[in-house]
């Protein structure tokens, strides 16, 4: 509900009419005195989502408009919980001292808070980027730019192809993305999955001609296209104070290893698959940082792993030295600890909103920055190395903070005491008259005791009534002729006198002189500091590095993780190696780790037979998360690991049914299949569990047999296979590069013994019925399930008689007895023609299910 016609309007409510025009898609914040107040429809939705008190501004009238509202001090954490609830909140504040102003004070739109473009610390989680993106399509694909406004983050790349953006978006997980108006709606429905926010723009927005930087003239159309709308926008939400964004960095995707977005989920690189947890997942385990800032690193390593061989094993070569250095590596560590999250200090400064503790965290901070330079140069490792030389210590804007802000400054600018004694001399001598007062009220305080003879006489002091004489009401009898009345109070009376008034006028004016002084030297040690701003984010990104090789260099060192060998062919040779972080979620020694060659003398499709549980799930994982961690730079679970380099993992392992897509298990089996099978080359690692399994037998049969005879064919990629189709073992006789392999087990006293053992070779069981028994299944259903098992496996038609416990009894057909067809000549007939020796599994199936149709006919 809105005011009906401006004209009736009070000029105040005019101004909020006219913020409330400019961000209509807003909740609007309007600072009224010591409250931010909300009108209209934005009251109504805000009391329900914050559970305030909704009145209304036109008490006496029945369409009066609704109204409700916020202590301003308190208002942070109104604007978490809205930002949470994917509300955003247009602030608009109070640009003028009230005391000075003419008139209606001025007020201004000074941010527009949204889930990506928010600096508050409370909303945001240390150790992850909180990024904006924009995308912008075209003929040659989407531009893509991701910004982290907090850290001043900027990249920009081209992904070719919906599938390749959809991946790229499911591996940032945005706070918010902007969008041109009729976007697919397979990108909108994508962003909502993962929790982010879609705002469209108008198409005039996403402007190339925005770019200013030679690092942003250079890039692509459609990288600049998606860059104008993320400037629009920043302008638009933050109108007062800029966003600190450092120049572009254009990234192209094949430089890196690629994880589809299901391969991302499935290998649970950042979040569990249950729960969406971080503990349980491979960044979980990876990260021993000790600073937000190489938390953010790490995860950013996760989601673009190196594929350039030189890069990675320099990156080894530095974990590999302070794995061996344990003296160095703790004391590095150590400092690390002590340095506050400069990255987004920095970005604070830059937005000016840093307070006086964030400068002095940020001071703190660059006192351990030559500490790590000493540290750094003892060390020989090139990354190392390179790390000591880039690292500026920043000394100068430490000696900047140390000279100007005090050892303990307050919270607010606009309490005061913030500069050091002895920096300004206007501040001192306010500072000095400030410290007399209060020598000189309790001077005077002992002088009002001695004449009006009241020992419990007391002179106090609030912000609302100045200074003031207070008196208890059992001496009211004694208080002398010149005391003034002030106000009367529960226990007493209080006073004040000329004297007091005179000295109160003389202390307060100096007192708010020096707070003034104070606030301007302060906000000018921050546009100091913002001038150097380009230089604290880039000193930021290197102790962020240093971390993140020290965490997993102590990773390395407290798992006994070996370094893995690159290659640029085909192999893949692992021994004993182990899931890591199903090795630590067990105990010590549990863990059965195991071999794994995959390479043109060993086979580079493994088909993987073995029941449920046994463990193949976990094998196949295990290869892709050693493979993933050897190209961030880690060390790996294994003892020995020889890896050739990879462009991309894919994943087939599970899939359930997608019905806000409208699409089935098997639809959603199908479709990766096929991803898979149009991206794939032959530097690929490919990871298929039960291909063809929500479908019948003879059709999932057939499928998964033609996608293993065309990744082997056509593709040549490294694959792990799992199936409990036993009729693809066959393969392995007439492909070259097929080799069959199966997770053992054992039988003991009609139990199953799970050795998770990988071991040459195909199994032709399944251990079902086993299974079923250890899931709890009742034994009259094993009783049963056992005796059709019998029957199928001995039938010559592969359906199941009555029961044991039926015979003996009237003839009855089982639910299952087959109906009788008559005999047919042309069927004998093609069944004697068919050369047993020359038939392939799959072709007999075929010839089978076309007799069958003929039989049903």
């Amino acid at each position: 509900m809105a005011p009906k016609s401006s004209s009736k309007l009070t000029p105040m409510m005019q101004q909020w009419q006219a913020a409330k025009s400019a961000h209509p898609d807003a909740l609007l914040f309007f600072r009224m005195g010591d409250f931010y107040e909300l009108f209209g429809n934005d009251a109504v939705v805000a009391a329900r989502a914050l559970e305030l008190t909704l009145t209304s501004r036109d008490k006496n009238k029945e369409d009066g408009l609704p109204m409700a509202g916020v202590p301003h001090h308190a208002a942070q954490g109104y604007l978490t919980r809205l930002l949470e609830l994917g509300y955003k909140v247009a602030v608009c504040d109070q640009v003028e001292d009230p005391k000075k102003a003419k008139g209606i004070v001025k007020r201004a739109v000074t941010r527009v808070v949204t889930p990506g473009v928010v600096l508050e610390e409370s909303v945001l989680d240390p150790s992850v980027n909180n990024y904006l993106c924009a995308v912008w399509p075209g003929l040659e694909g989407y531009g893509v730019i991701h910004t982290d406004v907090t850290t001043g983050s900027l990249r920009g790349t081209v992904a070719v192809g919906l599938s390749a953006l959809l991946s790229e978006l499911g591996r940032l997980e945005p706070a918010e993305v902007l969008l041109p108006p009729e976007s697919e709606a397979e990108i909108t429905a994508a962003i909502e999955r993962f929790g982010g926010v879609v705002t469209h723009l108008s198409v005039d927005n996403f402007n190339p001609g925005q770019a200013l930087a030679k690092s942003e003239k250079d890039a692509p159309k459609l990288i600049r296209c998606a860059l104008g709308a993320v400037g629009s926008y920043l302008h638009l939400t933050r109108p007062v104070g800029q966003v600190p964004l450092m120049p572009l960095e254009h990234y192209s995707l094949d430089e890196h290893l690629m994880l589809e977005e299901t391969a991302f989920r499935n290998l649970e690189v950042v979040r569990t698959l249950m729960g969406g947890r971080r503990k349980g997942s491979l960044l979980g385990l990876l990260d021993k940082s000790v600073t937000a800032m190489g938390a953010r690193q790490l995860r950013r390593w996760l989601q673009y792993p190196l594929r350039r061989k030189a890069e990675i094993n320099e990156r080894l070569d530095a974990v590999s030295e302070l794995k061996e250095d344990a003296i160095v590596r703790d004391e590095l560590r150590s400092s690390l600890s002590e340095v506050y999250d400069i990255e987004r200090l920095g970005g604070r400064v830059v937005a000016g909103v840093a307070s006086p503790k964030d400068l002095c965290n940020l001071r703190s901070s660059l006192s351990r920055l030559g500490t790590l330079k000493t540290s750094l140069s003892e060390l020989q490792a090139a990354q190392l190395t390179q790390l000591a030389e880039r690292l500026d210590p920043l000394s100068d804007l430490q000696t900047l903070l140390e000279n100007t802000l005090c050892d303990a400054p307050a919270q607010s600018a606009q309490e005061g005491r913030l500069i050091r004694s002895g920096f300004d001399a206007k501040v001192d001598e306010l500072s000095g008259l400030a410290d007399t007062g209060k020598d000189w009220i309790l001077q005077y305080e002992a002088a009002q005791r001695e004449r009006s003879t009241i020992a419990s006489l007391k002179v106090r002091f609030n912000r609302v009534f100045g200074y003031f004489i207070e008196v208890t009401r059992a001496n009211l009898h004694l208080v002398p002729d010149d005391y003034i009345r002030k106000q009367t109070i529960s226990t007493g009376e209080r006073f004040y006198t000329i004297e007091l008034k005179e000295y109160e006028t003389k202390v307060l004016s100096a007192e708010e002189r020096r707070i003034q002084r104070e606030t301007e030297l302060f906000e000018a040690l921050r546009d100091q500091l913002k001038e150097h701003a380009s230089r604290i984010l880039r000193s930021a990104g290197r102790v962020a590095d240093l971390d993140v090789l020290c965490a997993l260099a102590e990773v390395a060192h407290r798992y006994g993780y070996v370094r893995p060998h690159l290659f640029d062919d085909r192999r893949i040779n692992l021994k004993n190696s182990r899931h890591p972080v199903v090795e630590q979620s067990m105990g010590a020694g549990e863990f059965v780790p195991n071999d794994l060659r995959l390479d043109d003398e060993h086979g580079w499709l493994h088909l993987i037979t073995g029941p449920n549980m046994a463990g193949k799930s976990t094998v196949m994982r295990q290869v892709a998360v050693t493979v993933l961690m050897a190209q961030i730079g880690s060390f790996v679970a294994a003892d020995e690991a020889e890896i050739g380099l990879v462009d991309r993992i894919f994943t087939r392992v599970g899939a359930t049914d997608d019905l806000s897509r409208g699409q089935s298990t098997f639809m959603v089996e199908m479709s990766e299949a096929a991803f898979i099978l149009s991206h794939a080359t032959q530097h690929s690692l490919i990871i298929l569990d039960e291909i063809g399994r929500g479908t019948s037998t003879f059709d999932g049969l057939s499928i998964a047999w033609a996608v293993a005879e065309y990744v082997h064919d056509h593709l040549g990629a490294r694959t792990l296979f799992a199936t409990h189709y036993h009729e693809l073992t066959e393969l392995a006789r007439s492909k070259e590069s097929v080799r069959n392999c199966h997770v053992a087990v054992r039988e003991w006293n009609d139990e199953v013994v799970f050795l998770r053992k990988l071991q040459p070779g195909a199994t032709n069981r399944s251990y079902g019925i086993q299974v079923g028994r250890l899931a709890g299944l009742p034994e009259s259903v094993i009783v049963r399930a056992k005796e059709v098992l019998a029957q199928l496996e001995q039938s010559d038609v592969a359906q199941p008689r009555v029961s044991s416990e039926e015979q003996g009894v009237a003839p009855q057909l089982g639910l299952f007895a087959p109906e009788v067809v008559p005999q047919c000549s042309e069927l004998e007939g093609a069944v004697a023609r068919v050369d047993v020796t020359r038939t392939t599994p799959l072709e007999a199936l075929r010839l089978i299910d076309r007799w069958q149709k003929k039989l049903k006919q």
